[in-house]
């Protein structure tokens, strides 16, 4: 039963990283505002990035005049590292 919500919870980081893949590069084309793609992306990852983002402002690296968005890298070195950690859990049960 833990092996099949393990597995279950890998097909989800895959998703969510695939998501934030996506977002990144979509950022670095213009598009429209109101594109619905970009739009479902913002609200699938805000919860994820929102918080990095507020980690960011408050560290010595963020503040106002932050150019670059730091939050999907973060968030994949996160995911990936779970990811990671999870799989090993498996393979050793």
């Amino acid at each position: 039963m833990i092996q099949l919500f393990l597995q279950a919870l890998l097909i989800f980081i895959n998703i969510i990283t695939i998501l934030i893949i996506a977002s990144a590069l979509l950022s670095w084309f213009p598009t429209p505002a109101l594109n619905k793609i970009r739009k479902t992306l913002h609200h699938l990852l805000e919860p994820i990035l929102a918080p990095i983002r507020r980690m960011i402002q408050k560290s010595i690296f963020g503040g106002s005049h932050m150019t670059i968005d730091f939050s999907p890298f973060i968030a994949y070195l996160i995911l990936n590292t779970l990811q990671r950690y999870i799989a090993v859990y498996l393979v050793n049960l």
